[in-house]
């Protein structure tokens, strides 16, 4: 019993460490944008059972939600998709109040077929323009919130007033 207990948890620690940090998490999530078929490796690098924490939950979903696009077949681009929608859903449950996790459903469903009916879009830009201003006094995670913000922008999906709250909040 006990050699079980030692196998099982260095399992587990080898499982926990092979994990990307979040920080490239981040790197490789705004880097699918040049090639959205990374959204596979960067997926696969994450995926678990259980997560350790709702962020990390969220990257798996949206990075294989993402993912969709790459595989063969329409019901396993459904599936993929599918399981995705679940991890971010089940990651903005546990964790609501976190505007990364809006962010990443937000840009999953800019990027999804209509469809599919998955639209919290303007619910989760109301959040981040909210939450932007204090996010971006974080040095640390200054930059990496402007990509936020770029990104934002660039979807399209925000109205005039918007994009222009989103421009004063980043100057």
């Amino acid at each position: 019993m006990r050699t079980l207990l030692i196998v099982l948890f260095l399992s587990l620690s080898f499982a926990v460490c092979s994990q990307p940090s979040i920080e490239n998490l981040r790197i490789q999530f705004f880097d699918m944008e040049k090639d959205s078929c990374s959204a596979v490796d960067v997926f696969e690098s994450i995926k678990s059972e259980a997560y350790p924490s709702a962020l990390l939950q969220a990257y798996a979903g949206a990075t294989e939600a993402a993912a969709a696009q790459c595989v063969k077949g329409a019901f396993t681009k459904l599936e993929y998709f599918s399981r995705g929608k679940k991890n971010l859903e089940s990651a903005i449950e546990k964790e609501p109040e976190n505007a990364e996790i809006r962010f990443l459903r937000f840009a999953t469903q800019v990027n999804a077929p209509n469809f599919l009916e998955y639209d919290n879009i303007n619910e989760d830009i109301d959040f981040i323009l909210e939450k932007l201003p204090k996010l971006l006094e974080n040095d640390a995670a200054k930059s990496f919130w402007l990509k936020v913000a770029h990104a934002m922008t660039d979807s399209g999906k925000l109205s005039k007033k918007e994009a222009d709250k989103l421009l004063s909040i980043t100057q």
